[in-house]
């Protein structure tokens, strides 16, 4: 997968030009140096490890997109994202728009639980194990891009 970093309103503009889907990632953090993950059920062992993350619907902007995903697959309710990066990201003939951003989780959340997903083409009814990891150690499934905009969120939030 091959991308290139464009601003938010640009990168809205050429999808939408182009109509070409647009996602979402949510890095969501509880303390700095922490980043949310989840994994999938056992059943698709090949998934790894990911991030929040999905499509953005028809008339939704990409902030209340990841509002909507990051409910949908770890039962939070977070408001006020904020845009790190996005990135068009071409893989063969296949080309999306994906727009990273930052949410913060309250002090309270906890560590880990399991989540039934409640919306989505294909994750719906899945259960998600969520976890907070260090970012240093995130373990996001390498080659897809879910970790491209990390030094974004780490220039934002120092880890340290």
């Amino acid at each position: 997968m091959t991308g290139s970093e464009r601003p938010l309103t640009e990168a809205i503009a050429l999808a939408v030009s182009r109509g070409w889907r647009q996602r979402v990632l949510a890095y969501i953090t509880r303390a700095p140096h922490e980043l949310l993950v989840f994994e999938h059920p056992p059943l698709y062992p090949d998934a790894g490890i990911q991030v929040p993350a999905g499509g953005v619907d028809p008339g939704e902007t990409p902030a209340e997109a990841v509002i909507r995903e990051t409910f949908e697959e770890t039962g939070l309710r977070l408001h006020s994202p904020v845009h790190l990066a996005s990135f068009h990201w071409t893989r063969g003939e296949n080309s999306q728009v994906w727009h990273y951003l930052w949410l913060a989780a309250p002090p309270t959340t906890p560590d880990d639980w399991t989540h039934q997903v409640t919306g989505g083409e294909t994750d719906q009814g899945m259960t998600f194990h969520c976890r907070f990891v260090p970012q240093s150690t995130h373990g996001l499934i390498p080659g897809f891009g879910y970790e491209a905009a990390l030094p974004h969120l780490q220039r934002l939030i120092p880890a340290h």
